[in-house]
């Protein structure tokens, strides 16, 4: 009897240990809020549940982006400031600001995360300069007399990646992802053997192999908080 109490005792700790043990899949729901910070993400306790907020905000349904004009509690009226806001949640999915200096919009945006697991994605479309050449040409002969380079506004897709255990965000390049990855060796070694035309082009379906293999647990709420 003495040695069958502790082995109950250990079995009743690993089964406590696995409730709170819960894992953020691509699909993970989590619960809809206001999150100040990416560690009330990495726990799913937001600082304010969605039904206790009034919102007014915006999403497009082709980025997946959000603008958000106020925010007021329910209870008191009280505003909350957008700009001290990491994330929101609506639907179960997790939006992330972007930096008002990396975005062209006027409202605090937010962007989805599309891919969710150790390493996160998300993307947004930007207006950015880029140099390109001109040229004029001699209406009599049709050859180039004058070249030149000028600046030009662009569309673009920037394409971002969120670390969830430690809430650091960098530009989704192959180098990056590279440097996220070097816990799984054998994806190392394959993404490196890629020929160069593409590696980039197989970088997103890298990066579902590793979140698939390498799994991540919501932090305990009470060790988060």
């Amino acid at each position: 009897m003495k040695k069958i109490i502790p082995f109950l005792c250990f079995l009743i700790a690993l089964h406590l240990q696995g409730q709170d043990s819960i894992l953020v899949t691509k699909n993970f729901r989590f619960t809809d809020g206001i999150y100040l910070t990416v560690s009330e993400l990495q726990s799913n306790s937001p600082a304010f549940l969605w039904e206790d907020l009034d919102v007014r905000y915006f999403t497009n349904p082709q980025t997946s982006l959000t603008q958000v004009e106020s925010i007021l509690l329910k209870k008191n009226n009280q505003p909350i400031e957008v700009a001290n806001i990491w994330g929101i949640c609506m639907d179960g999915i997790p939006y992330i600001r972007i930096p008002r200096h990396e975005i062209h919009k006027e409202l605090p945006t937010f962007a989805a995360l599309k891919l969710r697991g150790k390493i996160c994605y998300f993307t947004y479309p930007d207006w950015r300069m880029k140099k390109v050449q001109v040229a004029a040409y001699n209406p009599l002969t049709g050859r180039p007399f004058r070249v030149g380079t000028v600046e030009r506004e662009e569309e673009i897709i920037v394409e971002k990646i969120l670390h969830f255990e430690t809430g650091e965000v960098a530009e989704f390049t192959f180098e990056n992802v590279l440097a996220w990855i070097q816990d799984d060796p054998l994806l190392v070694e394959t993404i490196l053997e890629l020929p160069d035309e593409e590696k980039q082009e197989k970088l997103f379906k890298c990066l579902l192999i590793y979140d698939d293999r390498n799994e991540v647990f919501l932090r305990n709420r009470r060790a988060g908080k």
